[in-house]
């Protein structure tokens, strides 16, 4: 090891501009890393979650209702989906849809639609689990509210589509007698392109309550005719698609196909990041191998005699090898600590790259930068070690004169 660290210090400037490629290398490698970390949890993270949602449901050619009371409220009432008649579901469906992998989440939707003179048209009520994540992205949200409140525990408060208030001049606080009974519009919504959209919501307990009592839809554990799903994430969505298909065949499933695009971008995304990061790392290595088979050249005549006087290529390798790991791990620390200073500085005075881009760095990753780059130190000393072995003491001392 003294001769190791003699040498190194002999050589100084080799030495430097050896370490100097494994900083260079080390600090661009962790920039890109600290860009994906971000990504991760910004761009890349909301493109996970973009369109991660989907309806079950099972069509059918007539309504479920029609039947039960044909001169009563719920004359031409249908519980639906996507435009068509479905069937009621048991809530064992849930259950089994949650244990399918990838599934986030799964909740009950019970969507009825009937027509009411006084508004001369069909309004739809869809019935929803406030708190579950399935519904949020599905269905509505607190988030959507534009005027008014929520849901809450009152049984006779509802949440309206912007679009079906304005339609029929309506404002919070007014009356509806919808469904049998007397409904107050607490709030006004907007809850955008959704697979589960209605014109009014109510908690799915009350809209049961509702079409069991007074429009005789809902009979024991059949209390639901969709089910809203959430995936974890948008890359594996057609899988858990597929996956339930094959299952339970007789679903028809709907989504915006919204998952397909950002799974793509996904994907371009990491694999630019991939390609940046092998290239980085291939120059790591050439530098590396270009600065041992030039200590290799510069050492030819010394190395030469040492293999006249009896050191083995084994020895002689192993010095080889022990003098890029030093440099690479030097190199790797130094560059690792000048990446989290720069990035340190750059947050804290609120520079951003190219205006957009901000630095995180993860520092889990520095022992894995450490280890690349001793990695490719390693790999770098393959070509000198195959040349000192090809290489006869006689041919290295001439070749030096």
């Amino acid at each position: 090891m003294n001769y190791l660290i003699k040498e190194l210090l002999r050589h100084r400037w080799r030495t430097i501009t050896g370490i100097t490629g494994y900083i260079i290398a080390t600090f661009f490698l962790l920039l890109i890393l600290s860009i994906n970390s971000v990504n991760e949890k910004d761009s890349l993270g909301i493109l996970k979650g973009t369109g991660t949602h989907f309806i079950a449901y099972i069509p059918s050619n007539t309504s479920c209702c029609v039947s039960c009371d044909n001169e009563g409220v719920n004359k031409g009432g249908s519980l639906f989906a996507e435009g068509v008649f479905t069937m009621m579901l048991n809530n064992d469906m849930i259950t089994n849809i949650k244990k399918i992998p990838g599934v986030k989440d799964a909740a009950p939707y019970l969507l009825y639609k009937l027509f009411h003179e006084k508004f001369n048209t069909e309004i739809s009520l869809g019935g929803i689990d406030t708190t579950n994540v399935a519904t949020i992205n599905n269905v509505c949200a607190s988030a959507d509210i534009l005027a008014g409140k929520y849901l809450s525990n009152n049984p006779n408060e509802i949440v309206a589509e912007e679009s079906f208030v304005m339609a029929h001049n309506l404002s919070i606080g007014d009356t509806l007698k919808l469904y049998g009974g007397k409904l107050i519009l607490a709030g006004i919504i907007n809850s955008g392109i959704k697979p589960g959209k209605a014109d009014i919501y109510a908690p799915i307990e009350n809209v049961r309550t509702i079409l069991k009592e007074k429009l005789k839809c809902i009979s024991p554990g059949f209390d639901m005719n969709i089910v809203l799903v959430e995936v974890t994430d948008a890359r594996i969505q057609k899988r858990v698609i597929d996956q339930m298909k094959k299952e339970m065949n007789y679903l028809s499933l709907s989504s915006y196909n919204c998952y397909e695009p950002a799974s793509n971008v996904i994907t371009i995304i990491e694999r630019t990041s991939l390609i940046l990061s092998l290239i980085v790392f291939i120059f790591l290595i050439v530098f590396s191998v270009r600065t041992q088979l030039t200590l290799l050249m510069e050492r030819s005549r010394e190395i030469g005699i040492l293999k006249s006087l009896g050191w083995s290529n084994s020895l002689l390798g192993r010095q080889i090898i022990l003098i890029s790991l030093i440099q690479s791990f030097i190199g790797a620390t130094v560059g690792c600590l000048l990446g989290v200073l720069i990035i340190w500085l750059m947050n804290g005075n609120n520079l951003l790259f190219f205006d957009l881009v901000k630095f995180q760095v993860h520092f889990r990753s520095i022992s894995t930068l450490i280890i690349i780059s001793i990695t490719g130190g390693t790999i770098a000393s393959v070509f000198p070690i195959l040349k000192l072995h090809s290489t006869t003491a006689g041919d290295m001392i001439n070749n030096y004169l």
